[in-house]
C-alpha cells in the first residue's frame, strides 16, 4: 500500500565517565581536533580511560547508536518526552541507548528497517550522517536550501540521501574531501562526525540565508523547456506569461502554467492536503502522490485544483505540476463486455496501473473519461452516461445475504495464481460473526481485508496480523502498522475503533465521517479513510466480483436513494411529527438503501422504507424517509444505477 524511504543514521558517542582534556592526548594534532574538543568542552563527546589516561578514539568508526546517542545530547533533547514509543526487535529494554533511540524517533530523525530493526551495532555511513542530521536540523525549524552537488561520486550517493546530502552542502556541513568526493557509502569516524556536529551547531546559532530565487518565463514542449527571461518577481513573471505554451519557472520548477495537471508532490510527503483556501488553515482531504487533479490557477505558494467536484489548495512545496503539452497519458474507465475496469495514470511516474470496479451497464465498449466515478463521457463519441456502482454507494450496515462458506469458498476460488495459503479463506465465519453482532457488512469486511492486505499475503499482515493496514501511515507502513495477537483482534479493533467509535468512528457523526459508504472524496469513508482517492472504489470492485461469482444476487435488488437537503429525519412511521424521529441524515448526499416506495398514511406524500442504520446498539424495527409528492418538497433523488 506504502511505499518505504528508510533512513537509518544513528550517532556515535563514547559513554564513559569522564570528559576532562589531557595537554597531551590521542586527538592531539588529529585534523579534526579543534571538533572534536569542541565537543568535549561542550559535555557531548566523552572519551574512556584507560589506566588515568583519557582516549577520544577520534579514528574508530562510529555506531548508530552510538551517533543517536551523540545527536541526542547535541540537540540538548535528553529530557525529551516520548510520547509515540517504537518498538525495535534489536534494540533491548533497559540497554544503555535505548531511551536516545526513542527519543530520535519522537523528532522524526530515525524511523527503522522494514522488518522492525534499528541495527545500532552497525556503522553509519557519511550520507547516512547527513540525512540525519538533515532531519534533526528540520526538527528545530530549520529548512535549507538545496545546493548543486559537483563531487565527482555524486551518482553513488543514494537516492534517499540526495536531498539531505544538497542540503548540507549549502549549509557548508559538508565540504567534501581534497579530491573532490564525498564517499557517500564510506564508515563515519568519530572525527568525522564531530566535524559534521559541530558544523550543524554552528547552523542552528546562524541559519544560512535562502537565495534569492530567479524567476524566469520559459517556452514548454513535449520535449524541453526554455528559458526567455528572468524577472525579480513572481508576479513579474506570471504577468508576462500569456501565451498556452508559457510556464514560470523557479530554481527550475514549473509554478504557474496556463493549463496542465497538478499532482502531489512525488517524493515527500507521499501524499498532500488539499486545503480550502491559500491560507492552508482549514483543509478538504489528503490525496496520493501521481494523483492527477485539474489547474486553476497558481500564486508563489500555492496551487488552486480542482478534484472531482472539489476546489482548492495544495502548497507549491508539496505539489508537482505537469504542462498540458508535457502529459503522456491520463486516467481513464474501460467498457468491455459488461465490466467496468479503472486503468489509472499515475502523471509523476508515467505508469499505468487498473482494477475492476464494476459493472459498465449498458454502456458500449470503449473508453471513458470520469473525474467521479459516476460520470462517464466517451472518449470516441463524447456521449455522457451517470452509472453509480452499486457497492460503491451501498451503506455498509446492510447485511449480505452471502453465508461464511460462501466468503471462504470465493477466497479459495478467487485468490492471485501467485497467492497460496491465505488467513482470509478461514475467515468467513468472523466475518459473519461481526456482521451479527455489530451489523458491519461481513461482504465488506472481507474486501477491505483483500484490499489493504493482498488477499492477507502482506508482510503487515503476516507479521503482525494486521489485515487492514491500521496505523500504517504513508511512507512508514510496515513501521507504523499496528501489530495484533490474532487476525479476529484486528478484526474487532476495526470495527470497534475504526468505524463504530463514537465521535470519531467512520461511521458516525464525527469530522471523520461523510457517510456510512465506500464512495469517493466527496463521498463516504473515501474522504478520510485514505489517501489514495480510488480507496473506495477499490474495495467495492471487490464486492461486486464476489457479488457477480455468485450470480450477482446482492447487486441492485434494491434502489439507494441519497438526500437533497441536510438534517433529514428519519422517522418510525410515514408520518412528520414530533414523536417519531428516530435520527437525523445531516450531510447532503448521503445514501440510503430503499426496501419500499409507500405512501404516508396521513397523506403527506411518497416516502422511502429504508434500511434503519441500526449501529452501536441501536435496534430499531423500521425506518422511514420523506421522498416526495407533498408541501415539504423533494428531499430525495433515487440514484441512476449501473445495470
Amino acid at each position: 500500500m506504502k511505499k518505504w524511504l528508510v533512513l537509518f543514521l544513528l550517532p556515535f558517542v563514547f559513554l564513559f565517565s569522564t570528559n576532562s582534556i589531557s595537554a597531551a592526548d590521542d586527538i592531539t594534532g588529529h585534523p579534526f581536533e579543534q571538533e572534536m574538543r569542541k565537543l568535549i568542552e561542550l559535555g557531548h563527546l566523552k572519551g574512556e580511560v584507560i589506566d588515568g589516561q583519557t582516549y577520544y578514539s577520534p579514528d574508530r568508526n562510529v555506531t548508530r547508536a552510538e551517533f543517536a546517542v551523540l545527536l541526542v545530547r547535541v540537540l540538548e533533547a535528553e529530557n525529551l518526552e516520548v510520547i509515540n514509543p517504537k518498538y525495535f526487535s534489536d534494540v533491548k529494554e533497559g540497554i544503555w541507548y535505548q531511551k536516545a533511540v526513542q527519543q530520535a524517533v519522537e523528532m522524526n530523525i530515525v524511523t527503522g528497517t522494514p522488518d522492525g530493526k534499528f541495527l545500532p551495532n552497525e556503522h553509519i555511513t557519511r550520507e547516512a550522517m547527513a540525512t540525519m542530521i538533515d532531519r534533526a536540523l528540520q526538527y528545530k525549524g530549520i529548512n535549507l536550501p538545496e545546493a548543486e552537488l559537483k563531487f565527482t561520486d555524486k551518482d553513488k550517493i543514494q537516492e534517499w540521501a540526495v536531498t539531505s546530502v544538497k542540503r548540507m552542502v549549502y549549509a557548508k556541513i559538508i565540504l567534501g574531501n581534497t579530491d573532490n568526493t564525498f564517499r557517500p557509502q564510506e564508515v563515519a569516524t568519530r572525527g568525522t562526525a564531530s566535524a559534521f556536529l559541530v558544523r550543524m551547531l554552528d547552523t542552528m546559532k546562524s541559519p544560512p540565508a535562502p537565495p534569492v530565487p530567479n524567476f524566469y518565463l520559459a517556452t514548454v514542449t513535449a520535449d524541453e523547456t526554455t528559458k526567455v527571461k528572468e524577472y525579480e518577481t513572481y508576479d513579474q513573471a506570471k504577468a508576462a506569461a500569456t501565451q498556452s505554451n508559457h510556464v514560470v519557472l523557479k530554481d527550475d520548477q514549473v509554478v504557474y502554467m496556463k493549463s496542465g495537471v497538478v499532482s502531489p508532490a512525488q517524493k515527500a510527503p507521499l501524499a498532500s492536503t488539499l486545503y480550502t483556501s491559500s491560507a492552508f488553515s482549514a483543509n478538504h482531504f489528503s490525496i496520493n502522490a501521481g494523483t492527477e487533479t485539474e489547474f486553476l490557477d497558481a500564486g508563489e505558494t500555492w496551487v488552486k485544483v480542482k478534484f472531482n467536484n472539489t476546489v482548492g489548495y495544495f502548497k507549491m512545496s508539496e505539489a508537482t505540476l505537469h504542462p498540458t503539452v508535457t502529459l503522456k497519458g491520463y486516467s481513464y474507465y474501460k467498457a468491455e463486455s459488461g465490466k467496468l475496469t479503472h486503468v489509472v495514470y499515475n502523471v509523476n511516474t508515467n505508469a499505468y496501473g487498473s482494477y475492476e470496479y464494476g459493472s459498465s451497464g449498458n454502456m458500449p465498449n470503449g473508453n471513458y473519461r470520469s473525474t467521479d466515478g459516476h460520470t462517464f463521457k466517451s472518449v470516441a463519441t463524447g456521449s455522457v452516461y451517470d452509472k453509480y456502482q452499486y457497492f460503491n454507494v451501498m451503506p455498509l450496515y446492510t447485511k449480505t445475504s452471502y453465508t461464511a462458506e460462501q466468503i471462504n469458498n470465493f477466497v479459495k476460488n478467487n485468490k492471485p495464481a501467485t497467492v497460496g495459503s491465505t488467513p482470509l479463506e478461514t475467515m468467513g465465519q468472523d466475518f459473519k460473526n461481526i456482521e451479527e453482532k455489530y451489523n458491519v457488512n461481513a461482504m465488506y469486511l472481507l474486501a477491505h481485508a483483500i484490499h489493504e492486505s493482498a488477499w492477507g499475503t502482506s508482510a503487515l499482515a503476516k507479521d503482525k496480523k494486521n489485515l487492514f493496514g491500521l496505523k500504517a501511515y504513508d511512507g512508514t507502513a510496515y513501521e507504523s502498522g499496528a501489530s495484533f495477537p490474532t487476525y479476529e483482534a484486528c478484526l474487532v479493533e476495526l470495527v470497534t475503533e475504526y468505524l463504530l467509535k463514537p465521535n470519531s468512528g467512520y461511521f458516525m457523526e464525527s469530522w471523520k465521517a461523510n457517510g456510512e459508504v465506500l464512495g469517493n472524496k466527496e463521498l463516504g469513508m473515501n474522504v478520510r479513510y485514505a489517501s489514495d482517492p480510488y480507496w473506495g472504489q477499490k474495495i467495492a470492485g471487490y464486492m461486486y466480483r464476489m457479488d457477480k461469482y455468485y450470480g450477482g444476487l446482492e447487486r441492485n435488488k434494491y434502489d439507494i436513494a441519497v438526500t437533497l437537503f441536510a438534517s433529514t429525519n428519519v422517522r418510525s412511521d410515514t408520518t412528520a411529527n414530533a414523536d417519531n424521529k428516530l435520527y437525523p441524515i445531516t450531510k447532503v448526499g448521503s445514501p440510503v438503501l430503499v426496501l419500499a416506495e409507500v405512501q404516508s398514511r396521513t397523506n403527506e406524500g411518497t416516502w422511502f422504507e429504508i434500511v434503519p442504520e441500526n449501529l452501536n446498539g441501536a435496534n430499531y424495527p423500521k425506518a422511514y424517509v420523506y421522498s416526495n409528492g407533498y408541501s415539504y418538497g423533494t428531499n430525495m433523488s433515487v440514484l441512476p444505477l449501473a445495470e
